[in-house]
């Protein structure tokens, strides 16, 4: 079975998919794996923002607070994908 995209968490097919056990591994996997990416991204745009300002590149500066801002508004996206993911895999448990 190929894992297509994990979409929004309002989608039916995510919704079906996510109570079933195997499928649930798979988007646990996929989801950590992207918040972990988009994690690295504002890591690095954070970075840049003090070195482009002590470097006196005021652009720079500004496209990396762009950078940072936006990994953060997507990494939340599958933070909560996650969590949510999360909490059915220990409802199942118990």
């Amino acid at each position: 079975m190929k894992l297509r995209e994990l979409g929004d968490l309002n989608n039916e097919r995510f919704l079906h998919e996510a109570f079933d056990a195997t499928c649930r591994k798979k988007f646990i996997h996929a989801a950590r794996f992207r918040r972990n990416v988009y994690l690295a991204l504002f890591a690095v745009g954070f970075i840049c923002i003090f070195v482009a300002g002590l470097a006196g590149l005021t652009t720079l500066s500004i496209l990396s607070l762009f950078l940072a801002t936006l990994s953060l508004v997507v990494m939340t996206k599958y933070d909560t994908q996650l969590f949510f993911l999360l909490i059915i895999k220990q409802k199942d448990e118990a």
